[in-house]
C-alpha cells in the first residue's frame, strides 16, 4: 500500500515537474528582446509573402503621377523593388514597410514607377519597381537617415482550417531598413 502511494506522489510530482518545464520554455521561446537585423539598402530581404529591395528615399512636393501634394505638406517618397512570392495576386504590401516618422495617414499611396499609376495588386511571381508616398506636415522633420520597419508574415504549407497554403500568420516586424533620405535634414 506504501509503494502505491508513493509511486503515485511520484509520478504526481514528476508529471506537474514535466508541465511546469514545458511553461517555462514556452515563455521563454515567446522572448523578443533580441536586437532586430538591420537591411542594408540594395539587397533582398525575404519578408514573408514578399521579396523586397529598398532603393531610395526622397523628400519630395509631387507624387509619383504628378500630382503636387497639399498645402502644408510634404511627400517621403520611397522606392523600392518588390516581387509576389505566392500564388495568388496581392495587396498586402501596403503593410511591408512602416516609416519611424508622425505621419498623417499610416498606408502610404502606391505607384508602379513603369507607368506612374497607382498599384492595386502585384501578381505572382512578377517583380515589379514601386514608389511608396507617405505624406507629413511640412514642418516635420525628416532625419537624414530614416528607419524603417519590414513588417512580414509567415508562409503556411497547410493551414488549419482549410488544408490550403496560404499566408499571413504570425504577423511580426523581421528587421530595420536604414535608409539615406534626399533632401532629408538633421531630426
Amino acid at each position: 500500500m506504501k509503494s502505491r502511494t508513493v509511486v503515485w506522489l511520484t509520478t504526481g510530482i514528476g508529471g506537474s515537474l514535466a508541465v511546469g518545464a514545458a511553461l517555462v520554455m514556452t515563455i521563454v521561446s515567446y522572448r523578443t528582446d533580441q536586437p532586430l537585423p538591420h537591411f542594408p539598402v540594395g539587397a533582398p530581404i525575404e519578408a514573408g509573402e514578399w521579396r523586397v529591395v529598398p532603393l531610395g528615399a526622397r523628400i519630395d512636393t509631387a507624387t509619383p503621377d504628378g500630382r503636387k501634394v497639399r498645402d502644408g505638406q510634404k511627400a517621403v517618397v520611397v522606392e523600392v523593388e518588390l516581387t509576389n512570392r505566392t500564388g495568388e495576386s496581392s495587396n498586402s504590401f501596403y503593410r511591408l514597410l512602416t516609416p519611424d516618422l508622425t505621419l498623417t495617414e499610416k498606408q502610404p499611396d502606391v505607384f508602379l514607377l513603369r507607368d506612374s499609376d497607382r498599384a492595386a495588386e502585384l501578381h505572382p511571381d512578377m517583380t515589379e519597381r514601386l514608389a511608396m508616398v507617405w505624406t507629413l506636415p511640412q514642418e516635420a522633420a525628416v532625419p537624414p537617415v530614416l528607419k524603417f520597419a519590414v513588417r512580414v508574415s509567415d508562409y503556411k504549407r497547410r493551414d488549419n482550417l482549410r488544408g490550403q497554403t496560404g499566408w499571413g500568420y504570425n504577423p511580426h516586424v523581421a528587421g530595420i531598413i536604414d535608409m539615406p533620405v534626399q533632401g532629408g535634414g538633421p531630426a
